[in-house]
């Protein structure tokens, strides 16, 4: 089992310095803390009984370069923990 343990950290290791997700992180901690977006999530959420106000606020906030990065990042993250899962649930 300590094997296991090992490749785990290893594999975690190669995760956190992997420039892809390293950007990820990056872009997060940004779309959280961007006044502007937080600004537009809370309007967004406001405007649940306000279909035409809530679209245009979340176009707004899709058109964000910071958002457009995020989402970016945020498929090709998901992306490689897709080939981690499929190697792993190889048999």
């Amino acid at each position: 089992m300590s094997d296991v343990i090992e490749l785990s950290k290893e594999l975690r290791k190669e995760l956190d310095n992997n420039p892809t997700i390293i950007e990820y992180h990056r872009y997060k901690d940004l779309v959280d803390n961007d006044q502007e977006l937080i600004i537009l999530r809370n309007e967004i959420k406001k405007s649940v009984n306000d279909l035409e106000k809530r679209k245009k606020l979340l176009e707004q906030y899709n058109s964000s370069p910071i958002v457009a990065n995020y989402n970016i990042l945020k498929e090709e993250v998901r992306l490689i923990l897709k080939e981690i899962s499929e190697i792993i649930n190889k048999k």
